[in-house]
């Protein structure tokens, strides 16, 4: 930090008198990855193409059309991925819910709901058998109902 003149009143409004010097106020300039002789260090995932973060997601669809069967309703949502396991999207009746899917693997599929708060509003666990890009099972929910469930994507 550097300390400046006072402003004067012909200088304009005073913003203040202290000002950080070039580099002194956090953050990095240039490559990290360096060595002292300028070359780049090789990280061990170097050319595999892919972040072990990315190819953990790979098995996540980016959509999931669920349809939800209740005594005779049916409602419908189209869930979008926001990131690994979690999806978002607003249901046939209107309510705004969050997906988490918690377990996608072999032939079992299972995903917790939390809609988004509203009068009627919901938490649920749905659990189902997979075969191949489809799903199906039953839902408990919240407010003390069960329902059937499928979906694909």
């Amino acid at each position: 930090m550097a300390w400046c003149q006072p402003a004067r009143a012909q200088d304009g409004p005073a913003i203040g008198t202290l000002v950080a010097q070039a580099g002194s106020t956090g953050g990095s300039v240039g490559k990290k990855d360096k060595s002292i002789s300028g070359e780049e260090e090789m990280s061990p995932d170097a050319g595999r193409g892919r972040s072990t973060h990315a190819s953990r997601e790979e098995g996540f669809p980016k959509t999931i059309q669920l349809n939800e069967h209740w005594h005779g309703l049916n409602y419908t949502i189209t869930l979008q991925n926001v990131g690994g396991g979690n999806y978002q999207g607003t249901w046939s009746h209107g309510y705004v819910t969050k997906f988490v899917v918690t377990s996608f693997t072999g032939n079992s599929m299972k995903m917790e709901r939390t809609d988004n708060p509203a009068f009627g509003a919901v938490t649920g666990s749905y659990t189902g058998s997979r075969t191949g890009n489809r799903a199906a099972g039953e839902a408990s929910i919240s407010n003390g109902a069960s329902s059937k469930w499928d979906a694909s994507w």
